[in-house]
């Protein structure tokens, strides 16, 4: 029996609109969301990219050129603060990444244990979060004014010499890591929490009747099941690290001395401070190609361990 046309002159017109549409309905669906990907991702992509090749300067009243690879050879083999910011992008990120996964998996394994108060605990642990970036950077860097900050009188306290903390460019990054950590951690704490209380107890239990240690549970047992939870948020933090702008703006503006300038703060410098957009430009490709390599970096290294 021959199939019936969506065309068809003796169906109805509405019964033959629908027909033809019905095939390619999810395309018709998803059409909004392309569209609004298009407008605010991909086109502002591809000016970067392109802004990226040219000497675009907000001060000039000349016509911006085409200079093709002039900016990244810039970068590369002449800027030595190019590698200096890259490099402590870095370690701003690796280190903010392993602090808030340690202390968030130490709080995350005692809360998880029940206790008198642990709802109290774990809501005052959560405060950090509440408090928006710039907002809390502001107060921290009131107290660690070394002139008149209190964060140095209690250190004097327990006996402990002052410190010039984001005004002296031995202590600044850890200082500043020291700060990412402290806010996000809770994060951290939430999701392995999270994690903890959705493991199976048949493991755990089987390992406790054939007399195995806590150690040894938690290495062989707690954290091989709790990965999925570790690569999730070694991703997520790792690349939010990376973009970090507003706390180190606020409280060292990249100083002293040019010892907290990171990839970040170099970009706003040469795009609002030196009027470079070009440069600018090539510097958050720089950035973006980072972060999308050490992604994949991360998402291969995952599917690995899952093969082993």
């Amino acid at each position: 029996m021959a199939t019936q046309s969506p065309f068809d002159d003796h169906l109805p017109l509405g019964e033959r609109i629908l027909d033809a549409i019905d095939p390619h309905i999810r395309w018709l669906f998803s059409l909004p969301a392309i569209l609004v990907m298009v407008l605010l991702f991909a086109y502002p992509l591809v000016q970067l990219f392109w802004i990226s090749f040219t000497d675009t300067t907000l001060s000039s009243v000349t016509t911006p050129h085409f200079v093709g690879l002039a900016n990244y050879i810039r970068a590369f083999a002449q800027d030595r603060q190019f590698w200096n910011a890259f490099s402590l992008t870095i370690y701003y990120a690796a280190g903010a990444t392993v602090g808030q996964l340690t202390i968030g998996l130490a709080l995350a394994l005692f809360i998880n244990k029940k206790f008198k108060g642990e709802a109290l605990f774990r809501m005052l642990i959560m405060f950090p979060l509440i408090a928006t970036p710039v907002a809390m950077s502001l107060i921290w860097s009131l107290l660690m004014n070394p002139m008149m900050g209190h964060l140095n009188y209690y250190l004097s306290l327990v006996g402990l010499g002052p410190s010039l903390w984001a005004a002296d460019t031995s202590t600044v990054m850890p200082t500043l890591i020291g700060l990412e950590i402290w806010h996000h951690a809770p994060m951290a704490m939430l999701v392995l929490l999270a994690g903890l209380r959705s493991l199976p107890r048949e493991p755990f239990e089987a390992a406790r009747v054939d007399g195995a240690s806590r150690i040894r549970i938690f290495f062989q047992i707690t954290l091989p099941l709790l990965r999925p939870y570790i690569f999730l948020l070694l991703l997520l933090r790792l690349i939010h690290g990376l973009k970090v702008f507003d706390k180190i703006f606020v409280i060292s503006g990249g100083g002293p001395n040019r010892a907290s300038e990171t990839l970040n703060i170099m970009i706003y410098q040469q795009a609002f401070g030196a009027m470079d957009y070009g440069y600018a430009s090539m510097l958050s490709v720089v950035m973006l190609v980072t972060i999308f390599l050490i992604s994949i970096s991360i998402f291969k290294f995952r599917e690995r361990q899952w093969r082993y």
